[in-house]
């Protein structure tokens, strides 16, 4: 028996099974026959022409078993599930059909591969939720891998957003039922969704469905069960707002900490004051609120309101040098008048009516200083 001729006739058949089967029965030696020949079986073919390039990726699933069986180092492997025509495939039965004969393979070996895998990730492009979904073909497999063998996966922000996408599809193919609490991956990806980019479009996803569980409504909901830490959700979205974002990607953000409902306790006042000055309008909007809750418990200290002010009164938007002339007309007269400075960009300001109100508020603050 020729064992490369026997593959590739096996491959040529379409039969997945009857290929996995007779994968099994090789030998060490076979496997190294096959993966010699099979890289150069696959270039030569490539050079055939259209026909012989669109049979190949009729045929990628098999090609990708056969690779996946008998190449030697993991580094070959994910080189070969990566090569750009093999790319095209069921990816959830891809990863079943290719675990399937990873099964003998040493535990450190299959860690290995499931590290490279997860860092050649890359995220899905730009688009709505499902296009976004559809286009996650390598992820399965590297996901599980990860759960299958424990290894801690590497920092990939591609990874944490196709997790995000495939839970939303898990959502929708259950028509909202929970999904979250016995997930393999919730524990890696937890502290991970806050620092990734690209998850905001599958956090925000809101099919519309009465009583559905998005996302986030399942971390909250989790958090009553002792499930997911409610602390670590807190810190994540403050660490989230002090790392910079764009107003999509801070809304997710910004509706979990209103869903979690901090008490005024919780309130990191100094981040919040800290967030002010680049912060997109949906923050703002969000530290404002807590600053003015932090102020009504007696936990704001007069420095930083006054660095509050100054911040709002220093951005472009009219609205928020509105809000700092507010905030300081509201205030007690010593209050105010510590935070009267702040006011000087609203001086020059263009319009002539919160000119006015900024200079008479700024003359009687220092009156009663």
């Amino acid at each position: 028996m020729n064992p490369v001729q026997e593959v590739l006739d096996r491959i040529e058949t379409g039969s997945v099974a009857g290929l996995v089967a007779f994968l099994q029965g090789l030998d060490d030696d076979d496997k190294r026959a096959v993966a010699r020949g099979l890289p150069a079986h696959l270039s030569e073919r490539r050079r055939a022409g259209f026909e012989a390039e669109r049979r190949i990726l009729e045929l990628a699933p098999l090609y990708r078993v056969a690779g996946a069986a008998c190449l030697s180092g993991a580094e070959q492997v994910a080189s070969w599930l990566n090569r750009r025509e093999l790319r095209w495939v069921e990816p959830k039965a891809d990863a079943v059909q290719v675990m399937s004969v990873l099964g003998n393979r040493p535990l450190e070996w299959r860690r290995d591969l499931a590290v490279r895998l997860v860092g050649r990730l890359r995220p899905a492009p730009s688009g709505s939720t499902w296009r976004r979904v559809e286009s996650l073909r390598a992820w399965d497999l590297a996901a599980a891998l990860v759960i299958e063998t424990g290894v801690e996966p590497p920092e990939n922000d591609a990874f944490v957003s196709g997790w995000v996408l495939r839970t939303v599809e898990r959502h929708w193919m259950n028509r909202g039922t929970r999904v979250l609490a016995d997930d393999r991956l919730l524990d890696h990806m937890l502290p991970r969704l806050f620092q990734a980019a690209g998850v905001a479009d599958g956090l925000n996803w809101n099919p519309g469905w009465e009583g559905h569980h998005t996302i986030i409504g399942e971390l909250v909901d989790l958090t009553r069960t002792g499930r997911v830490p409610r602390q670590a959700l807190l810190d994540g979205c403050v660490s989230r707002f002090l790392a910079g974002c764009d107003a999509a990607e801070a809304a997710p953000f910004v509706k979990l900490w209103r869903k979690l409902k901090p008490e005024a306790a919780e309130i990191p006042e100094t981040d919040f004051v800290r967030v002010l000055p680049s912060a997109p309008s949906p923050l703002i909007q969000l530290a404002l609120e807590e600053l003015h809750r932090a102020e009504a418990a007696g936990a704001l200290e007069v420095e930083l309101f006054a660095e509050a002010v100054q911040a709002l009164a220093y951005r472009p938007e009219k609205k928020n040098m509105a809000a700092a002339v507010k905030w300081i007309a509201d205030a007690p007269p010593a209050r105010g008048g510590a935070a009267v400075a702040a006011l000087a960009p609203v001086l020059d300001v263009d319009t002539p009516s919160l000119r006015e109100r900024g200079a008479t508020i700024a003359k009687g603050r220092r009156r009663s200083v």
